[in-house]
């Protein structure tokens, strides 16, 4: 029995190491607004600016795989000429870069 018992706390003590040892995702967050720079040729974007409805300029880099409603990145360019408002989901990166990670139309 005390062999049973020691074996038990082990497994708790291991998953309460386990668990505070992992790490959560970086936090989501979003800005609407719209499109006021794309910096980048016509097919690879390098960077965007986003100006929201308070006035605040934000700058985000693309992550890989991002998409604009399913588009390709470069169709930021045609959000910048409509000026349609939009949608970022971003993440900050580990030097406190906006990564944003999806765009939808708002």
């Amino acid at each position: 029995m005390k062999r049973t018992t020691i074996l038990i706390l082990a497994v708790l003590v291991f998953a309460v190491v386990l668990a505070g040892c992992s790490t959560t995702p970086d936090s989501v967050h979003e800005v609407v607004g719209v499109v006021t720079g794309v910096t980048g040729n016509l097919t690879d974007i390098e960077s965007f600016v986003v100006l929201d409805s308070e006035g605040n300029s934000h700058l985000f880099e693309p992550a890989d795989g991002m998409t604009v409603n399913g588009a390709p990145p470069s169709h930021l360019r045609d959000h910048l000429v409509s000026g349609e408002t939009v949608r970022v989901f971003f993440h900050e990166g580990s030097s406190g870069t906006r990564i944003a990670d999806d765009v939808m139309d708002a």
